[in-house]
Protein backbone atom coordinates (compact mmCIF):
# COMPACT_ATOMS: atom_id res chain seq x y z
CA UNK A 1 0.00 0.00 0.00
CA UNK A 2 1.38 3.38 -0.54
CA UNK A 3 -0.18 6.59 1.60
CA UNK A 4 0.26 10.11 0.06
CA UNK A 5 -0.29 12.82 1.57
CA UNK A 6 -1.52 16.85 0.42
CA UNK A 7 1.79 18.06 0.26
CA UNK A 8 4.13 19.45 -1.62
CA UNK A 9 4.24 18.34 -5.71
CA UNK A 10 7.97 17.13 -5.36
CA UNK A 11 6.56 14.50 -2.80
CA UNK A 12 3.40 13.55 -4.99
CA UNK A 13 6.03 12.96 -7.83
CA UNK A 14 8.24 10.46 -6.13
CA UNK A 15 5.32 8.80 -4.69
CA UNK A 16 3.56 8.81 -8.10
CA UNK A 17 7.21 7.21 -9.16
CA UNK A 18 6.76 4.44 -6.83
CA UNK A 19 3.11 3.76 -7.76
CA UNK A 20 4.50 3.71 -11.58
CA UNK A 21 7.62 1.67 -11.29
CA UNK A 22 6.48 -1.02 -8.70
CA UNK A 23 3.81 -3.71 -9.41
CA UNK A 24 3.85 -4.58 -5.77
CA UNK A 25 1.57 -1.45 -4.58
CA UNK A 26 -1.85 -3.00 -4.69
CA UNK A 27 -3.31 0.04 -3.21
CA UNK A 28 -2.76 4.05 -3.18
CA UNK A 29 -4.78 5.82 -0.63
CA UNK A 30 -4.45 9.51 -0.73
CA UNK A 31 -5.07 10.98 2.25
CA UNK A 32 -6.58 15.03 1.59
CA UNK A 33 -5.77 17.84 3.86
CA UNK A 34 -2.83 15.78 5.88
CA UNK A 35 0.21 17.42 5.07
CA UNK A 36 3.41 16.21 5.11
CA UNK A 37 3.26 14.42 8.41
CA UNK A 38 0.18 11.91 8.37
CA UNK A 39 0.41 11.27 12.00
CA UNK A 40 0.42 15.46 13.30
CA UNK A 41 -2.42 15.25 15.37
CA UNK A 42 -4.87 18.10 13.75
CA UNK A 43 -8.55 17.58 13.31
CA UNK A 44 -9.29 13.31 12.21
CA UNK A 45 -5.80 12.88 10.32
CA UNK A 46 -4.15 10.89 13.20
CA UNK A 47 -7.76 8.50 12.92
CA UNK A 48 -7.83 8.48 8.96
CA UNK A 49 -4.56 7.08 8.98
CA UNK A 50 -4.94 4.25 11.46
CA UNK A 51 -7.97 3.30 9.80
CA UNK A 52 -6.25 3.04 6.27
CA UNK A 53 -3.29 0.90 7.73
CA UNK A 54 -5.61 -1.18 9.64
CA UNK A 55 -7.80 -1.86 6.77
CA UNK A 56 -5.29 -2.52 4.43
CA UNK A 57 -3.63 -5.35 7.57
CA UNK A 58 -6.52 -6.98 7.71
CA UNK A 59 -7.35 -7.70 4.17
CA UNK A 60 -10.57 -5.20 4.34
CA UNK A 61 -11.93 -2.71 1.67
CA UNK A 62 -10.29 1.01 1.95
CA UNK A 63 -12.08 3.49 4.00
CA UNK A 64 -11.14 5.87 0.89
CA UNK A 65 -11.14 5.08 -2.98
CA UNK A 66 -7.99 3.40 -4.43
CA UNK A 67 -6.39 6.22 -6.33
CA UNK A 68 -4.62 7.82 -7.90
CA UNK A 69 -4.71 4.14 -9.74
CA UNK A 70 -1.31 4.04 -11.88
CA UNK A 71 -3.37 5.40 -15.25
CA UNK A 72 -4.30 8.43 -13.44
CA UNK A 73 -1.23 9.37 -12.09
CA UNK A 74 -0.54 11.98 -15.39
CA UNK A 75 -4.18 13.77 -14.00
CA UNK A 76 -3.31 13.23 -10.86
CA UNK A 77 0.11 15.23 -11.34
CA UNK A 78 -1.64 17.84 -13.59
CA UNK A 79 -4.86 18.63 -11.25
CA UNK A 80 -2.03 19.42 -8.20
CA UNK A 81 -3.60 16.84 -5.80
Amino acid sequence: MLMIAECSSQVRQWATASLANDPAIQRTQYMPGVGHRMWNGLDDNNGRAAAVIIAFLQGKPAPLPNYPTRDEIPTFLRDHK
